[in-house]
């Protein structure tokens, strides 16, 4: 049987057999109920302030910040926008960039009709926003800028600190997506300066059903599910206490070694770059200076869904783009944003390499590419 070689970790990693075992004692003996007042349930609630104080720690937040526990980065993104909108006041425009995770464009676009007009930012070849585009287009009316650290598809880096410092001001919120960014770049909440950050576990080795909202002392967090006073009030039902130990035990291990994980996946993406290099009509949609561990591709004169299929066949899982769109087979709104050519535009496909990979593994899946791309055309 041919070995599955997983390059999809953008989508989501496998958890570590760490994090399981720290999570399955909360699956049995440690059941309780964190709100509950003996002592076993009190136990249970230490481990989610101690998850909680950890990754605000981790990513530098500083002792005024807040963490919020939610389902998902989705979760988390939709928090911050809402409440950031909740408290608008005569400035009725919400900057976005064009090449953002639809968590972010469509929670955006659903405020229409409220009086609030949405502006989607023009971004650069690899997908990310420049500081002067935000400077062209910012102004006193503007209440909220959302711009993504780590491009889900690209892996382009923003300069967040510079767009957050633009965006203050002009007196307005800036919120920033890192989902993607975290386990794979350092990542310092209060050099950055933003209002809002959002996480999710299962992008660096843990469990899935658990994001994480970062909310600046001054930013406003508003609950949009409303009934018990978990979270502090910010998020009403029973904490996923499973998820959040999960959640703690990937933090544990990336404080040890995220730095080699780094290391490690940016020389997988040198070889897997060089490796590619002689594939003509092969467009890279990744910049050099981007995320360690995407990258994306578009092969002129092929079809994105046959090459996946032909991947797998040989053991290659990778993908198109972002999972949640993995049901369609059009070009993503990234591949329009970034404006590929239209000959290359049906055959973008990303690979996403992570800490269990091997060199043998990505030149696998770069032979691999090659053959079923010469195959198909």
């Amino acid at each position: 049987m041919t070995k599955k070689i997983y390059a999809d970790h953008a989508a989501t990693t496998p958890p570590d057999k760490e994090v399981l075992e720290a999570m399955l004692p909360f699956l049995n003996e440690s059941y309780y109920n964190p709100s509950a007042l003996y002592p076993e349930a009190r136990a249970v609630r230490a481990v989610i302030e101690k998850t909680r104080s950890d990754l605000l720690d981790f990513i530098g937040g500083g002792k005024d910040g807040r963490i919020v526990f939610t389902g998902s980065g989705t979760e988390s993104i939709n928090m911050a926008l809402h409440s950031a909108v909740s408290g608008f006041r005569g400035k009725n425009r919400i900057l976005v960039s064009s090449a953002e995770h639809h968590a972010v464009l469509n929670c955006a676009r659903s405020f229409k009709g409220d009086d609030l007009t949405i502006e989607e930012l023009p971004v650069d070849r690899y997908g990310a926003v420049s500081p002067d585009t935000l400077k062209k287009h910012i102004k006193p009316d503007v209440h909220l800028v959302s711009i993504m650290t780590v491009n889900n598809e690209t892996g382009a880096i923003n300069d967040t600190a510079a767009l957050c410092r633009i965006t203050h001001e002009a007196g307005a919120k800036f919120h920033t997506d890192a989902v993607q960014a975290l386990g794979i770049m350092p990542i310092a909440a209060k050099d950055i300066g933003a209002d809002y950050i959002s996480f999710s576990a299962h992008k660096i080795y843990g469990p899935k059903g658990i994001g994480a909202l970062y909310a600046a002392p001054s930013a406003p967090v508003y609950p949009l599910v409303m009934g018990g006073n978990q979270e502090g009030g910010a998020r009403a039902g029973t904490e996923n206490t499973v998820g959040i130990a999960g959640f703690g035990c990937a933090i544990e291990i990336l404080r040890k070694q995220q730095e080699d994980d780094i290391t490690h996946l940016a020389n997988l993406k040198k070889i897997f770059l060089e490796e590619i290099a002689p594939i003509p009509d092969l467009l890279i949609n990744s910049p050099s200076s981007g995320a360690p561990h995407i990258i994306s591709v578009s092969a002129a004169g092929a079809e994105a869904e046959p090459c996946l299929l032909h991947l797998s066949m040989a053991g290659i899982l990778a993908s198109m783009g972002a999972a949640c769109n993995a049901s369609s087979v059009e070009p993503s709104h990234v591949v329009e944003a970034i404006g590929v050519p239209a000959e290359y535009k049906r055959g973008t496909l990303r690979f996403s390499f992570g800490r269990d990979n091997t060199a043998e593994d990505v030149k696998k899946a770069a032979q691999a590419l090659a053959f079923v791309l010469k195959k198909l055309r």
